[in-house]
């Protein structure tokens, strides 16, 4: 019900969209103010070769330039928002919209999120830049995302097309996974428990 709401705001009524994510990062980084403060010490705990962090505001415009250089394919089944430099800098900014950047150096390779709300739920998304694909990025950011909720204590969601058996198959790998759903798309609409939680 939850998903289709936000999808029906940001849709058709945007300013009234913009006043509840304002409202909603407000109440939500202050409710979740002390778990906010040990994301960076998580993603330093999963950072080897590759560094996992908060995106910042400086990193919209390579962010959006890394989304510019995914082939079209990347996007057939990832659409959970714009890919603009603007709209990127909202996300980043928005306090409720926890935005991860995978790094090689100074290169993205890597963006993952979890898009929180202060009903104690959750949506998270990834991409893995078409070069690094099958190196194990997915399921460590899987790994991380997890971590980072573990501490937040929301439960997580989001929605795989049965046609990305990838992107299933690396949910199973980190996640039970608990379809919930079909979407008017075909999607799946499911919920991510810990590997340890029995499915009723």
């Amino acid at each position: 019900m939850l998903y289709k709401l936000a999808h029906i705001l940001r849709d058709r009524f945007g300013f009234l969209w913009n006043v509840v994510e304002w409202l909603n990062a407000s109440v939500f980084a202050l409710t979740h103010r002390a778990a906010l403060k040990k994301i960076p010490e998580i993603l330093q705990e999963f950072s080897d070769k590759f560094t996992l962090r908060l995106a910042e505001p400086t990193d919209a415009a390579p962010l959006a330039s890394f989304f510019a250089e995914q082939p079209e394919e990347s996007f057939k089944f990832f659409k959970p928002h714009s890919f603009d430099e603007k709209t990127l800098s909202k996300i980043i900014r928005n306090k409720a919209f926890l935005a991860f950047l995978m790094l090689e150096e100074d290169k993205i390779v890597g963006y993952f999120f979890l898009r929180c709300f202060v009903n104690g739920k959750c949506f998270k998304g990834y991409m893995v830049a078409d070069a690094y694909r099958g190196m194990g990025i997915a399921k460590l950011e899987g790994f991380a995302m997890n971590k980072v909720n573990e501490i937040l204590g929301l439960r997580m969601f989001g929605s795989i097309s049965p046609e990305n058996s990838a992107s299933l198959a690396v949910a199973k790998a980190v996640n039970e996974v608990k379809i919930l759903s079909t979407l008017e798309n075909g999607d799946y609409y499911v919920e991510f428990l810990p590997k340890s939680k029995l499915i009723a």
